[in-house]
């Protein structure tokens, strides 16, 4: 099960806001160079899912999952719009185990979705997904 916070964009779309500057471009390689980014290199897989509109199920987009196992039965999900450098992030999700599921308010439950077909899928882009799920 899953919760999605977050909006849908497409990788190739440019955010509202002026040009960085050369100026910007350099503050930002001096962070780079100055920082860990330690919760980040905690991500260590990469899911492609496809991700479906409640409102309209003909409409799909292509989501990349960057993945972090916070306990056998809790995961946590940085989700971009693509694998490309220019990858927009369009929510964070939580993924939690049946038995973690089933602990939450009926309210609450109500706001999560199941990943059981993209688990079960024999397709390539979900094996990784279900080693993660199911054999740590």
């Amino acid at each position: 099960m899953a919760a999605t916070t977050g909006t849908h964009g497409q990788g190739e779309q440019i955010p509202p806001g002026k040009p960085m500057s050369t100026e910007q471009h350099m503050l930002d390689k001096g962070a780079q160079m100055l920082q860990s980014l330690t919760p980040i290199k905690q991500m260590n897989q990469h899911v492609c899912t496809f991700a479906l509109y409640n409102h309209d199920m003909n409409r799909q987009i292509e989501t990349h999952h960057y993945v972090t196992r916070l306990n056998q039965d809790f995961l946590q999900c940085a989700v971009y719009d693509s694998d490309h450098s220019t990858a927009h992030l369009i929510g964070v999700e939580y993924i939690v185990s049946d038995r973690i599921f089933e602990t939450l308010p009926e309210e609450e439950q109500k706001l999560w979705h199941s990943h059981a077909y993209e688990v079960c899928s024999s397709s390539s882009f979900f094996s990784v997904l279900k080693y993660v799920l199911f054999y740590y």
